[in-house]
C-alpha cells in the first residue's frame, strides 16, 4: 500500500518474475506494476564500465537510519586495494553531488547506502 513506488521498485528488481500491485489509498487504485528490468541492468553496467579505470575511488557510507553497512564498506575498500586503488571512505547522511564535489581527486564513487540518497 503506498502512493509512491520506491519500496515496491525493491520488491520488483529483487524478484523479476513476480507481478507486483500498487494500491494507492488516495486515488483508490490497484494498479500491475511493471520494472524495465534490461534498462535497469544496461544502466548499471555502463555505470560499472565507465568506473573501472578509475584508480582513485570515494566509498561512501550512508549514516541515515541502519541503512549503511561498515562491513560491507571494509570489503570494498579490501577488493580495491588488492586492485591497486586507493579509496576515500566518506559518511553521509544524504549523498548530494555539492557534497561529492568538495572531495578532489576522486576517479569514481561507490554507495554504500539506500540508492535514492
Amino acid at each position: 500500500v503506498a502512493d509512491g513506488r520506491f519500496h515496491l521498485e525493491a520488491i520488483m528488481i529483487a524478484n523479476p518474475a513476480l507481478p507486483a500491485f500498487r494500491y494507492d489509498p488516495y486515488a483508490r487504485e490497484m494498479t500491475l506494476e511493471q520494472y524495465d528490468q534490461a534498462g535497469m541492468r544496461a544502466a548499471r553496467r555502463k555505470a560499472v564500465l565507465a568506473a573501472a579505470p578509475a584508480r582513485h575511488w570515494g566509498v561512501v557510507l550512508g549514516t541515515l537510519g541502519r541503512q549503511g553497512n561498515p562491513r560491507l564498506v571494509s570489503h570494498l575498500e579490501g577488493t580495491l586495494a588488492r586492485h591497486g586503488r586507493t579509496t576515500l571512505t566518506v559518511l553521509l547522511s544524504e549523498v548530494l553531488p555539492s557534497k561529492l564535489a568538495m572531495f578532489q581527486g576522486i576517479d569514481a564513487w561507490v554507495q554504500v547506502a539506500c540508492p535514492r540518497l
